[in-house]
């Protein structure tokens, strides 16, 4: 594992924050975990910033374009989402046909 420095304060907030984490996890997550969730969620935040207000075609031909150099791993990827929503899909004719459905 690597080893990030931050300065005094920053530890600080982080430790004094991981009350929040932990109540709203409830669990209770060490500082380096805490660390690691901020920066996770910190890089999932600014890619949504930038690509959220984009266009459908703009992000359609970017996803293309990262099929373009790296096949193997989208290609996989949008397989096993097809997989997941198959077998959502198939969960919820099940449920239709016993009866059960979702208030709309």
């Amino acid at each position: 594992m690597r080893t990030v420095e931050v300065s005094d304060e920053t530890y600080s907030h982080v430790e004094h924050f991981r009350a929040v984490i932990n109540a709203v996890m409830d669990e209770e997550l060490d500082t380096q975990a805490c660390f690691g969730l901020i920066l996770e969620q910190g890089l999932r935040s600014m890619l949504l910033d930038i690509m959220g207000p984009q266009e459908h075609e703009v992000l359609l031909e970017s996803f293309q374009q990262l099929a373009a150099t790296n096949p193997a791993a989208v290609y996989q990827y949008v397989a096993s989402i097809l997989k997941a929503g198959a077998k959502l899909r198939e969960r919820e004719l099940r449920r239709s046909r016993i009866g059960f459905s979702t208030p709309e």
